[in-house]
């Protein structure tokens, strides 16, 4: 029974990473921070 709290609470931890990484993207998507393609209009592309 002890291991399957152990997966639980390795999966748990698991899926809290994933969330935070997914957050993470979608702030800086919504922010603007994200390439359109067009690097004459882009302040993040080097020429």
């Amino acid at each position: 029974m002890p291991a399957i709290f152990g997966e639980i609470l390795v999966g748990a931890v698991l899926l809290a990473v994933v969330a935070l990484a997914i957050r993470s993207l979608w702030r800086t998507h919504k922010s603007g921070g994200h390439c359109s393609g067009n690097c004459g209009s882009c302040k993040h592309c080097h020429k």
